[in-house]
């Protein structure tokens, strides 16, 4: 019997199950599912679940293996299949465990939202599956101008050398915000040659977190005894902390002597500087990441759980720190200390992450084997990964691999979250907002979302504004970590403006842009002020503020700097630049290498 329900008068019959697997793709060393699934007449997502023939004791047997959410766009003949006129989302892509393949018997069911149905198989279910390239529609988007610009000389990721003789010269300058800048970094030079650390101890094991804090990330105090047992130091001896982001500073600072900027007296020399750089990278590009038979890694080298999946989020341990190994080879190939041969051990170290972050940041867009919301796939740690393989591809002078990250599409590198995506997702603009299921909270008000999750989002969002997570764990994360995801954003912005792309002018789907994300957080450093807490009596013009009254205006500072010098005719950014001087140059991110120098004097 099919049920029916009465609406306005009518009677609608409710809508079975229906969808079809596409096919398997091989990526790395693991396998994807893909398809559409839906309830007819039925606008909402359904979950899938995934089912298997597997081993239990020597005997087959067939049951789940995992759930997801058939939540992505889905394309006309879709929709007209799903008989839904309001541009649902219906279509899927799962990652495998790594137990299975082509020649797994795998089907899926659709689960109704509707009841009055059953759950049901969908069409390619329990048969051989097809090969395909991994891949999936994506409605259209605005053009990104632009050509690329081969690499012709180093350096040429984040920097060129004009722009760095540029800075020498206004380091020269007396009295010179530059001059102040560049003092600060001589003394952090300093700090770091007589730190007494082991620069030469690296990481190859399995623990994410360890490479984070070892390699990508610097600020660390708390996490030195964690570290130090991974490492398995000696007692007494230092853990090494943001290995390449100390080397990218050393090269910086290196490269800007050379480059003609006076060092302060007694500060310390190219030579020196260079040369622990250049041992860092080594040591990592010899012994980090790899195996006990000392080859690279791969993606399920980081099964942790063992659960056969490929582990997500690699991409931001990953991306956090590659890109300024990247800088540092970058800057150090311009002073010519590398020989051949360490350029290509240091290439092939590049190259080997880029596929890591790649086929990570494919995973986590595919989820982990729950049902996986949209939101959750545009994040911090998309960005990371999106700005890791930008940099990678750029220093390897690899054309193709850079466009496949930009724009998606290419079959011999799929990116399923490539720039235009993510930055139509990552960034709102006019009258936007988060999918129904990413809102948490019904209300505007922060301190009322805490008691339902930190990473909710409100229905409606403003012009700029970052998406995010943890956007509630804490008074410093609520801003602070989408101006994280922002300045991946502009490092991104670097790299793609150098290679011969416009990010700074482009414009999403919703009119977003980078100017209007650091326009929108300006407003929280001018009315709150730099560090403090935004309430209503002081930020109650800025849009949709509500969600951030009790929240630290964290991180701007270092964005309105570069915002001031890429958009210098918007007035709400560069009224706010003689503050945000002062406050940029204190903390522990006042020495970051990638984003240096690029502020006006």
């Amino acid at each position: 019997m099919v049920l029916c329900f009465l609406s306005g008068g009518f009677a609608h019959a409710v809508g079975r199950i229906v969808g079809n697997i596409d096919g398997i793709s091989r990526d790395g060393d693991h396998y994807f599912i893909s398809g559409w699934a839906c309830q007819q007449e039925q606008t909402k997502s359904i979950a899938v679940q995934l089912f298997a023939e597997h081993a239990d004791n020597g005997v087959w047997k067939d049951g789940p293996i995992l759930a997801e959410r058939a939540d992505l766009y889905s394309e006309p003949a879709v929709q007209e299949a799903c008989h839904d006129r309001s541009f649902g989302q219906h279509r899927f892509v799962i990652a495998l465990p790594y137990s299975y393949g082509p020649e797994s018997k795998l089907s899926v069911h659709g689960i109704r939202v509707v009841d009055g149905v059953p759950n049901d198989l969908i069409a390619g279910s329990g048969t051989k599956l097809a090969l395909r390239p991994l891949d999936l529609p994506y409605h259209a988007l605005p053009h990104l101008t632009g050509a690329y610009r081969a690499l012709a000389a180093h350096p040429g990721v984040f920097v060129t050398m004009d722009e760095l003789k540029d800075l020498a010269a206004r380091i020269n300058r007396s009295r010179s915000y530059s001059m102040q800048r560049f003092g600060l970094l001589a003394k952090q030079i300093e700090h770091d040659l007589a730190s007494g650390i082991d620069w030469g101890v690296t990481y190859s094991g399995s623990d994410g977190g360890v490479y984070q804090y070892a390699f990508s990330y610097e600020p660390q105090d708390q996490h030195d005894a964690e570290i130090r047992a991974a490492l398995k130091l000696a007692p007494g001896a230092k853990a090494p902390a943001g290995a390449a982001v100390v080397a990218a500073r050393l090269s910086l600072y290196a490269a800007l002597l050379k480059a003609g900027a006076v060092a302060p007296a007694e500060a310390p020399g190219v030579d020196e500087s260079s040369a622990l750089a250049k041992r860092i990278l080594l040591a990592w590009a010899d012994r980090g990441f790899r195996d006990a038979s000392g080859r690279f890694l791969v993606l399920g080298s980081f099964d942790r759980d063992g659960h056969g999946r490929p582990q997500a989020g690699l991409g931001l341990v990953l991306g956090r720190g590659i890109i300024y190994s990247v800088h540092a080879q970058d800057l150090l190939q311009s002073l010519g200390v590398l020989n051949a041969d360490e350029v290509g051990r240091l290439d092939a170290f590049h190259a080997n992450i880029f596929e890591l972050m790649r086929q990570s940041e494919n995973v986590l867009f595919a989820g982990v084997g729950f049902p996986y919301s949209e939101c959750s796939r545009y994040t911090n740690i998309a960005t990371h990964g999106v700005v890791g393989m930008l940099a990678a591809a750029r220093l390897l002078n690899d054309e193709q691999r850079l466009k496949a990250v930009i724009f998606g599409g290419d079959p011999a590198a799929p990116v399923l979250v490539p720039w235009l995506r993510l930055f139509d997702h990552v960034v709102y603009g006019e009258s936007d907002g988060p999918s129904a299921e990413c809102v948490n909270n019904q209300e505007s008000d922060s301190q009322a979302s805490l008691l339902n999750h930190h990473d909710y989002q409100t229905p409606i969002a403003a012009l700029g504004e970052i998406s995010d997570r943890f956007r509630n764990a804490n008074a410093g994360q609520s801003i602070g970590y989408s101006m994280l995801t922002l300045e991946r954003l502009l490092d991104a912005a670097e790299i793609m403006r150098i290679s011969g792309f416009d990010p700074y002018e482009y414009r999403g789907a919703h009119g977003q842009s980078i100017e209007t994300a650091i326009q929108y957080y300006s407003c929280y450093a001018k009315n709150a002020g730099f560090y403090k807490t935004v309430s209503e009596q002081n930020s109650r013009l800025c849009p949709n503020a509500a969600q951030y009254y009790g929240k630290l205006v964290t991180g701007v500072e270092r964005m309105l700097l570069i915002g001031a010098k890429r958009f210098p005719g918007n007035a709400s950014i560069t009224d706010l630049e003689a503050d945000a001087r002062q406050e940029a140059s204190t903390g522990a991110f006042s020495n970051d290498a990638i984003l240096f120098g690029k502020w006006r004097d």
